[in-house]
């Protein structure tokens, strides 16, 4: 369950969900959900020992639930039905790892950075998503360059363009 290290463990099945863009999820036990603070969550750990920095996501039920892509869901070797065993802890939801190709271009272009800085957390987060969904170095460097470009034209989709 939790110990001292603040390490959250249980073991389940993977199940399917029918959601808009979720298609399976890992539900958490009521026992762990007890434990969690109220509000938003983010967390990090594994599924059958599959690397991952998830939400925690609600249902009007009151149950907590984990969503599992077809990229991790394949990296944790498992279907629906399958057993899953879960690691995780939280983490602070405000903090975000951005990739090297993309830390790159901020660090070097003023502009880029001061765009960066102007978008929530949750946008830098699908916008790493993005960057990060391909394998290629030479994608992501591309990537990285299109949204920032995007990003200081104020072109990104929902952004607010600033008014000069």
């Amino acid at each position: 369950m939790s110990g001292r290290t603040g390490i959250f463990q249980f073991e389940t099945r993977l199940s399917e969900i029918d959601a808009v863009f979720i298609k399976t999820a890992i539900f958490l036990p009521g026992k762990i959900i007890r434990q969690l603070p109220a509000g938003r969550i983010r967390v990090k750990g594994t599924f059958n020992n599959a690397a991952f920095s998830l939400a925690v996501l609600h249902l009007k039920d009151g149950s907590r639930y984990f969503s599992v892509s077809a990229a991790l869901r394949r990296a944790a070797k498992i279907r629906v039905g399958d057993p899953v065993k879960v690691n995780f802890k939280i983490v602070n939801p405000d903090k975000i790892d951005i990739p090297e190709e993309l830390q790159a271009i901020l660090s070097q272009d003023d502009d880029a950075r001061k765009a960066w800085e102007k978008l929530t957390t949750g946008y830098r987060r699908s916008l790493i998503h993005y960057v990060t969904s391909v394998k290629n170095v030479d994608s992501r460097i591309k990537r990285s360059l299109d949204l920032l470009n995007k990003a200081k034209a104020g072109l990104l989709h929902g952004q607010k363009k600033s008014r000069g």
